[in-house]
């Protein structure tokens, strides 16, 4: 769905992308406990991605494309 809210136009690629950004151009509606990056369908645009998560598929997807994401889910710390 990124990718095909950037060939209608409504997302540029070349500029940041984060939640508020996929709201204002339709590819979710709301972000109620963050928005998780899934890893389907094909991504053809170098993207800098700012998500609350992702999948292990999706970070891959978008380094193979030759972009970036961040993600900002807090770490889980590990019991000793």
């Amino acid at each position: 769905r990124i990718e095909q809210a950037i060939a209608a136009g409504k997302l540029d690629a070349k500029a940041a992308i984060d939640g508020a950004a996929l709201i204002k151009a339709g590819v979710v509606r709301r972000i109620k406990d963050g928005v998780k990056l899934l890893g389907k369908g094909e991504l053809k645009s170098k993207l800098d991605l700012t998500v609350y998560s992702a999948t292990a598929s999706a970070k891959a997807a978008v380094e193979k494309a030759g972009g970036k994401l961040t993600t900002t889910k807090p770490e889980a710390k590990a019991e000793a």
